[in-house]
Protein backbone atom coordinates (compact mmCIF):
# COMPACT_ATOMS: atom_id res chain seq x y z
CA UNK A 1 0.00 0.00 0.00
CA UNK A 2 1.26 3.41 -0.92
CA UNK A 3 1.92 5.98 1.80
CA UNK A 4 -0.57 8.39 0.23
CA UNK A 5 -3.33 5.76 0.31
CA UNK A 6 -2.59 4.94 3.93
CA UNK A 7 -2.79 8.62 4.92
CA UNK A 8 -6.02 9.08 2.99
CA UNK A 9 -7.54 6.10 4.77
CA UNK A 10 -6.45 7.40 8.18
CA UNK A 11 -7.88 10.82 7.36
CA UNK A 12 -11.17 9.29 6.26
CA UNK A 13 -11.41 7.24 9.46
CA UNK A 14 -10.67 10.33 11.55
CA UNK A 15 -13.37 12.26 9.72
CA UNK A 16 -15.90 9.47 10.38
CA UNK A 17 -15.04 9.44 14.11
CA UNK A 18 -15.40 13.22 14.35
CA UNK A 19 -18.75 13.03 12.59
CA UNK A 20 -19.94 10.30 14.99
CA UNK A 21 -18.71 12.37 17.95
CA UNK A 22 -20.66 15.43 16.79
CA UNK A 23 -23.80 13.33 16.46
CA UNK A 24 -23.21 11.80 19.89
CA UNK A 25 -22.75 15.19 21.54
CA UNK A 26 -25.91 16.43 19.87
CA UNK A 27 -27.77 13.42 21.27
CA UNK A 28 -26.32 14.03 24.78
CA UNK A 29 -24.77 10.52 25.05
CA UNK A 30 -27.87 8.40 25.15
CA UNK A 31 -25.99 5.07 25.37
CA UNK A 32 -23.81 5.16 28.52
CA UNK A 33 -22.10 1.99 29.72
CA UNK A 34 -20.81 1.46 33.27
CA UNK A 35 -17.43 -0.20 33.76
CA UNK A 36 -17.67 -1.49 37.35
CA UNK A 37 -14.02 -2.57 37.57
CA UNK A 38 -12.60 0.75 36.34
CA UNK A 39 -15.25 2.87 38.07
CA UNK A 40 -16.07 4.72 34.83
CA UNK A 41 -19.18 5.52 32.82
CA UNK A 42 -18.41 5.48 29.09
CA UNK A 43 -20.47 6.46 26.06
CA UNK A 44 -20.80 3.34 23.91
CA UNK A 45 -21.21 5.44 20.74
CA UNK A 46 -18.15 7.71 20.86
CA UNK A 47 -16.06 6.21 23.68
CA UNK A 48 -15.90 9.38 25.79
CA UNK A 49 -15.53 8.83 29.54
CA UNK A 50 -18.58 10.59 31.04
CA UNK A 51 -17.68 9.96 34.68
CA UNK A 52 -14.65 8.49 36.37
CA UNK A 53 -13.90 7.24 39.87
CA UNK A 54 -17.57 6.46 40.39
CA UNK A 55 -18.42 5.08 43.84
CA UNK A 56 -20.00 1.63 43.93
CA UNK A 57 -22.90 2.01 46.36
CA UNK A 58 -24.10 -1.58 46.09
CA UNK A 59 -23.79 -4.01 48.95
CA UNK A 60 -21.25 -6.69 48.07
CA UNK A 61 -22.64 -9.41 50.29
CA UNK A 62 -25.72 -11.40 49.34
CA UNK A 63 -28.60 -11.11 51.78
CA UNK A 64 -31.74 -13.20 52.03
CA UNK A 65 -33.49 -11.69 55.07
CA UNK A 66 -34.19 -8.21 56.36
CA UNK A 67 -31.93 -8.78 59.38
CA UNK A 68 -29.00 -9.79 57.16
CA UNK A 69 -29.47 -6.71 55.01
CA UNK A 70 -29.53 -4.35 58.01
CA UNK A 71 -26.44 -6.02 59.50
CA UNK A 72 -24.41 -5.74 56.28
CA UNK A 73 -25.68 -2.35 55.08
CA UNK A 74 -23.00 0.33 54.73
CA UNK A 75 -25.24 3.34 55.16
CA UNK A 76 -26.59 4.88 58.34
CA UNK A 77 -30.15 5.56 59.47
CA UNK A 78 -32.42 7.75 57.30
CA UNK A 79 -32.31 11.51 57.82
CA UNK A 80 -35.20 12.72 59.99
CA UNK A 81 -36.17 16.22 61.06
CA UNK A 82 -37.49 14.83 64.34
CA UNK A 83 -33.94 13.84 65.40
CA UNK A 84 -31.83 16.61 66.90
CA UNK A 85 -28.83 16.00 64.63
CA UNK A 86 -30.92 14.70 61.70
CA UNK A 87 -29.05 11.35 61.92
CA UNK A 88 -25.94 12.97 60.48
CA UNK A 89 -23.67 13.14 63.53
CA UNK A 90 -20.54 11.06 63.97
CA UNK A 91 -19.29 9.65 67.25
CA UNK A 92 -15.59 9.28 67.96
CA UNK A 93 -15.04 6.00 69.74
CA UNK A 94 -13.39 6.09 73.17
CA UNK A 95 -11.41 2.93 72.39
CA UNK A 96 -7.81 3.70 71.49
CA UNK A 97 -7.52 1.02 68.83
CA UNK A 98 -7.32 1.37 65.06
CA UNK A 99 -9.44 -0.41 62.44
CA UNK A 100 -7.19 -3.47 62.50
CA UNK A 101 -7.45 -3.79 66.29
CA UNK A 102 -3.95 -2.63 67.16
CA UNK A 103 -3.36 -0.14 69.96
CA UNK A 104 -2.70 3.37 68.64
CA UNK A 105 0.53 5.29 69.18
CA UNK A 106 0.65 7.66 72.14
CA UNK A 107 0.76 10.71 69.83
CA UNK A 108 -2.39 9.55 68.06
CA UNK A 109 -4.11 8.88 71.38
CA UNK A 110 -3.50 12.47 72.51
CA UNK A 111 -4.68 13.75 69.13
CA UNK A 112 -7.96 11.81 69.26
CA UNK A 113 -8.55 12.77 72.89
CA UNK A 114 -8.38 16.40 71.85
CA UNK A 115 -10.76 15.71 68.95
CA UNK A 116 -13.26 14.04 71.30
CA UNK A 117 -13.11 17.04 73.60
CA UNK A 118 -13.93 19.56 70.88
CA UNK A 119 -16.55 17.27 69.38
CA UNK A 120 -18.40 17.12 72.70
CA UNK A 121 -18.05 20.90 73.10
CA UNK A 122 -19.56 21.52 69.65
CA UNK A 123 -22.61 19.42 70.55
CA UNK A 124 -23.27 21.10 73.90
CA UNK A 125 -24.60 24.47 72.69
CA UNK A 126 -27.97 25.71 73.89
CA UNK A 127 -29.80 25.09 70.60
CA UNK A 128 -28.62 21.49 70.40
CA UNK A 129 -29.62 20.80 74.00
CA UNK A 130 -33.03 22.39 73.39
CA UNK A 131 -33.68 20.19 70.34
CA UNK A 132 -32.62 17.03 72.18
CA UNK A 133 -35.11 17.72 74.99
CA UNK A 134 -37.85 18.85 72.59
CA UNK A 135 -37.70 15.82 70.33
CA UNK A 136 -37.67 13.50 73.34
CA UNK A 137 -40.95 15.16 74.33
CA UNK A 138 -42.20 14.85 70.73
CA UNK A 139 -41.58 11.10 70.75
CA UNK A 140 -43.73 10.75 73.87
CA UNK A 141 -46.53 12.93 72.46
CA UNK A 142 -46.60 11.18 69.08
CA UNK A 143 -46.84 7.74 70.72
CA UNK A 144 -49.70 8.77 72.99
CA UNK A 145 -51.60 10.51 70.17
CA UNK A 146 -50.92 7.75 67.60
CA UNK A 147 -49.62 10.34 65.16
CA UNK A 148 -48.48 9.20 61.71
CA UNK A 149 -44.82 9.69 60.82
CA UNK A 150 -45.46 12.59 58.43
CA UNK A 151 -47.32 14.54 61.15
CA UNK A 152 -44.48 13.93 63.57
CA UNK A 153 -41.91 15.17 61.05
CA UNK A 154 -44.03 18.24 60.26
CA UNK A 155 -44.35 19.09 63.97
CA UNK A 156 -40.55 18.86 64.28
CA UNK A 157 -40.21 21.15 61.25
CA UNK A 158 -42.51 23.76 62.84
CA UNK A 159 -40.59 23.60 66.13
CA UNK A 160 -37.23 24.01 64.37
CA UNK A 161 -38.54 27.14 62.63
CA UNK A 162 -39.72 28.49 66.00
CA UNK A 163 -36.25 27.86 67.48
CA UNK A 164 -34.51 29.57 64.55
CA UNK A 165 -36.74 32.65 64.88
CA UNK A 166 -36.39 32.62 68.69
CA UNK A 167 -40.14 32.35 69.24
CA UNK A 168 -39.82 29.81 72.05
CA UNK A 169 -38.19 32.28 74.43
CA UNK A 170 -40.31 32.72 77.54
CA UNK A 171 -42.24 29.49 76.90
CA UNK A 172 -41.65 25.97 78.13
CA UNK A 173 -40.48 23.28 75.72
CA UNK A 174 -43.51 20.97 76.36
CA UNK A 175 -46.05 23.75 75.69
CA UNK A 176 -44.39 24.88 72.45
CA UNK A 177 -43.99 21.29 71.27
CA UNK A 178 -47.64 20.57 72.04
CA UNK A 179 -48.59 23.69 70.06
CA UNK A 180 -46.41 22.48 67.17
CA UNK A 181 -48.14 19.09 67.28
CA UNK A 182 -51.57 20.75 67.24
CA UNK A 183 -50.59 22.98 64.31
CA UNK A 184 -49.19 20.01 62.42
CA UNK A 185 -52.39 17.99 62.88
CA UNK A 186 -54.57 20.89 61.74
CA UNK A 187 -52.45 21.53 58.66
CA UNK A 188 -52.43 17.87 57.62
CA UNK A 189 -56.13 17.31 58.40
CA UNK A 190 -55.52 14.79 61.21
CA UNK A 191 -58.42 14.67 63.72
CA UNK A 192 -56.79 15.64 67.00
CA UNK A 193 -58.70 18.20 69.06
CA UNK A 194 -57.15 20.79 71.35
CA UNK A 195 -58.86 19.17 74.36
CA UNK A 196 -57.40 15.78 73.48
CA UNK A 197 -53.88 17.18 73.07
CA UNK A 198 -54.24 19.22 76.26
CA UNK A 199 -55.29 16.13 78.23
CA UNK A 200 -52.56 13.85 76.87
CA UNK A 201 -49.74 16.41 77.14
CA UNK A 202 -50.94 17.55 80.60
CA UNK A 203 -50.83 21.19 79.53
CA UNK A 204 -53.52 23.73 80.37
CA UNK A 205 -55.89 24.37 77.45
CA UNK A 206 -55.47 28.16 77.61
CA UNK A 207 -51.69 27.88 77.74
CA UNK A 208 -51.71 25.49 74.78
CA UNK A 209 -53.91 27.79 72.69
CA UNK A 210 -51.78 30.81 73.62
CA UNK A 211 -48.64 29.04 72.41
CA UNK A 212 -50.45 27.83 69.28
CA UNK A 213 -51.67 31.34 68.39
CA UNK A 214 -48.14 32.66 68.85
CA UNK A 215 -46.78 30.06 66.43
CA UNK A 216 -49.48 30.79 63.85
CA UNK A 217 -48.87 34.54 64.05
CA UNK A 218 -45.06 34.55 64.09
CA UNK A 219 -44.54 31.77 61.53
CA UNK A 220 -47.55 32.77 59.40
CA UNK A 221 -48.92 29.23 59.47
CA UNK A 222 -52.01 28.70 57.32
CA UNK A 223 -54.51 26.28 58.84
CA UNK A 224 -58.03 25.26 57.86
CA UNK A 225 -59.81 23.29 60.57
CA UNK A 226 -62.95 22.90 58.43
CA UNK A 227 -61.17 20.32 56.28
CA UNK A 228 -60.58 17.93 59.19
CA UNK A 229 -62.96 14.96 59.21
CA UNK A 230 -63.82 13.70 62.70
CA UNK A 231 -66.50 11.23 61.55
CA UNK A 232 -64.37 8.08 61.67
CA UNK A 233 -62.82 9.02 65.02
CA UNK A 234 -66.14 9.76 66.76
CA UNK A 235 -67.91 6.85 65.07
CA UNK A 236 -65.25 4.50 66.39
CA UNK A 237 -65.59 5.82 69.94
CA UNK A 238 -69.41 5.44 69.78
CA UNK A 239 -69.24 2.00 68.09
CA UNK A 240 -71.72 2.87 65.33
CA UNK A 241 -71.97 1.05 62.00
CA UNK A 242 -70.20 1.98 58.77
CA UNK A 243 -73.56 2.86 57.16
CA UNK A 244 -74.15 5.44 59.89
CA UNK A 245 -70.72 6.96 59.28
CA UNK A 246 -71.30 7.24 55.53
CA UNK A 247 -74.66 8.95 56.02
CA UNK A 248 -73.13 11.33 58.58
CA UNK A 249 -70.53 12.29 55.97
CA UNK A 250 -73.30 13.12 53.48
CA UNK A 251 -75.12 15.31 56.02
CA UNK A 252 -71.87 17.09 56.89
CA UNK A 253 -71.05 17.66 53.23
CA UNK A 254 -74.44 19.31 52.56
CA UNK A 255 -74.14 21.46 55.71
CA UNK A 256 -70.68 22.66 54.68
CA UNK A 257 -71.99 23.58 51.24
CA UNK A 258 -74.35 26.04 52.97
CA UNK A 259 -71.59 27.26 55.35
CA UNK A 260 -73.58 26.16 58.39
CA UNK A 261 -70.44 24.85 60.09
CA UNK A 262 -68.64 28.21 60.11
CA UNK A 263 -68.05 29.41 63.65
CA UNK A 264 -69.11 26.08 65.16
CA UNK A 265 -67.00 23.47 66.90
CA UNK A 266 -66.24 20.87 64.17
CA UNK A 267 -66.44 18.05 66.73
CA UNK A 268 -69.90 19.22 67.84
CA UNK A 269 -71.15 19.43 64.24
CA UNK A 270 -69.80 15.93 63.52
CA UNK A 271 -71.36 14.51 66.68
CA UNK A 272 -74.76 15.98 65.76
CA UNK A 273 -74.60 14.53 62.24
CA UNK A 274 -73.76 11.07 63.64
CA UNK A 275 -76.71 11.30 66.05
CA UNK A 276 -79.12 12.07 63.20
CA UNK A 277 -77.60 9.38 61.00
CA UNK A 278 -77.92 6.75 63.74
CA UNK A 279 -81.68 7.40 63.91
CA UNK A 280 -82.06 6.34 60.29
CA UNK A 281 -80.32 2.99 60.89
CA UNK A 282 -82.11 2.21 64.14
CA UNK A 283 -79.07 2.71 66.36
CA UNK A 284 -79.76 4.24 69.74
CA UNK A 285 -76.97 6.69 70.60
CA UNK A 286 -77.94 8.86 73.61
CA UNK A 287 -76.93 12.52 73.48
CA UNK A 288 -75.47 12.23 76.99
CA UNK A 289 -73.14 9.48 75.77
CA UNK A 290 -72.08 11.55 72.78
CA UNK A 291 -71.40 14.53 75.06
CA UNK A 292 -69.29 12.37 77.36
CA UNK A 293 -67.23 10.93 74.50
CA UNK A 294 -66.68 14.23 72.65
CA UNK A 295 -66.42 16.53 75.68
CA UNK A 296 -69.17 18.76 74.19
CA UNK A 297 -72.12 19.86 76.31
CA UNK A 298 -75.52 18.32 75.64
CA UNK A 299 -77.02 21.80 75.15
CA UNK A 300 -74.54 22.58 72.36
CA UNK A 301 -75.18 19.24 70.66
CA UNK A 302 -78.98 19.75 70.78
CA UNK A 303 -78.65 23.20 69.20
CA UNK A 304 -76.51 21.86 66.36
CA UNK A 305 -78.88 18.92 65.85
CA UNK A 306 -81.73 21.39 65.35
CA UNK A 307 -79.65 23.25 62.74
CA UNK A 308 -78.78 20.05 60.86
CA UNK A 309 -82.33 18.62 60.74
CA UNK A 310 -83.16 20.20 57.32
CA UNK A 311 -80.05 18.62 55.80
CA UNK A 312 -80.74 15.23 57.42
CA UNK A 313 -84.36 15.27 56.23
CA UNK A 314 -83.07 14.91 52.66
CA UNK A 315 -81.88 11.40 53.52
CA UNK A 316 -84.02 10.49 56.55
CA UNK A 317 -87.75 10.66 55.90
CA UNK A 318 -88.72 10.01 59.53
CA UNK A 319 -87.12 13.27 60.72
CA UNK A 320 -89.44 16.23 61.23
CA UNK A 321 -87.70 19.43 60.04
CA UNK A 322 -89.63 21.65 62.43
CA UNK A 323 -88.99 19.46 65.47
Amino acid sequence: MKESDWRNGELAEKTILETELRHCLADSHKSPVTDVNAGEIICSDCGIVLEERAVDRNNDSKTFTKEDYLNTARNGPPTKISISDMSSSSIISKKNFDAVGKKMHSNNIRHFSRMRFWDSRSKSNNKEQNLVKAFTVLDAYSNKLNMPENAKEHAAYIYRKAVDKKIIRGNSIPSMMAASVYASCKQLGIPRSVDEISKITNINRKKLLRSYKRLVKKLEIKVDSTGINYVSKISSSLSVSEKTSRLANKILHDAKQEKIHVGKNPIGVTAASIYLSAINHGEHVPIARIARKTNISTVTIRKIIKMLRPFAAKYIKSIDIGA
